[in-house]
């Protein structure tokens, strides 16, 4: 899973972290979120499965597919996703 990158001296431990934090960090934040959230889920029961859910609930409200979705809602009438490719 890649989750062990790096084995340092207890001395360096803490240089180490700062450094995968920095890297961890320059990537987009509701990535780590997410993925933060499915590495807990397994451990976190029914609340972990809640907070992935709720997280890639928020990214897709933010798609165009999700704006369709609302507005045929808002709009009372059936929602066209037919322009949204359908993937496995």
């Amino acid at each position: 899973m890649g989750l062990v990158n790096t084995v340092v001296p207890l001395d360096n431990l803490e240089q180490e972290t700062v450094k995968w934090c920095r890297e961890i960090l320059r990537n987009s934040p509701t990535a780590i979120r997410v993925l933060k959230s499915a590495l807990n889920a397994v451990d976190d029961g029914h609340a972990g499965l809640q907070e992935l859910a709720g997280n890639t609930t928020l990214i897709y409200y933010g798609t165009e597919e999700g704006s369709e979705g609302k507005a045929a809602f808002m709009e009372r009438r059936p929602p066209d996703f037919s322009k949204f490719p359908r993937r496995p």
